[in-house]
């Protein structure tokens, strides 16, 4: 089973953010009015986790439904999810601190939500600094969203291989993602006469991998 080895928190404190370590922690500041200043190798901007125009227009309508819906539909989008897939794997290769800046002018709301729909969607819990309560105070990860970590660390990043995706994907589940199926059936070009049978191809080669890391696979076709 993998294991995510960094750590995510998020906070409105700017002076904490200003004295963070940048040997141990990278800042991503979610701030519009880019007060930390100009990208640099320790800070990047990641205000495409905000929520959309909607979604605030449904939080000044009282509407918390119609707020998550857009919420939602937006984190699923191809850039955010490739920006969520970039963190997801910055925690899987370093044992690092990212730091999410947010600041409490005018996103009071916010903090709570985007923590919920990370979680929600891709397992992530950003500890909250300063939460009284610990199930909002501490970072953790529901390690049933391995499957979506790999899919996109391999579809997306592309910093795993396809024999490593393979060899780390649950032995109990299914790999149910057609367009990552796809992209194995490119990446491997299994021999068979059909679809079909190149991915029943790969399901063997997945099998006998996990059971021997350095099994290559035989076979190629020349398509």
């Amino acid at each position: 089973m993998i294991k995510l080895k960094g750590t995510i928190f998020i906070t409105n404190d700017i002076e904490m953010v200003r004295n963070a370590n940048l040997n141990t922690t990278k800042i991503i500041s979610l701030d519009e009015d880019c007060i930390l200043g100009e990208p640099s190798k320790s800070m990047v901007y990641g205000t495409c986790l905000l929520p959309p125009i909607q979604s605030k227009q449904a939080e000044s309508d009282g509407d918390e439904q119609a707020y998550n819906m857009y919420y939602t539909n937006m984190l699923l989008e191809p850039y955010q999810q490739a920006f969520v897939s970039a963190i997801i794997s910055c925690l899987f290769c370093n044992e690092i601190m990212l730091l999410l800046f947010l600041p409490s002018d005018g996103y009071t709301y916010t903090t709570e939500k985007l923590v919920e729909h990370l979680y929600k969607i891709y397992g992530i819990h950003p500890g909250i600094i300063g939460a009284q309560n610990p199930v909002y105070a501490n970072c953790y990860y529901d390690e049933r969203c391995i499957p979506i970590w790999l899919n996109l660390m391999y579809s997306v990043s592309e910093i795993l291989s396809p024999e490593q995706y393979l060899y780390l994907y649950p032995q109990d589940a299914v790999i149910n993602n057609e367009s990552v199926m796809m992209k194995l059936v490119r990446d491997i070009a299994p021999l068979g006469d059909s679809i079909q049978e190149k991915i029943n191809a790969i399901n063997s080669y997945r099998a006998k991998l996990q059971v021997s890391p350095k099994l290559t696979i035989p076979v190629r076709s020349l398509e």
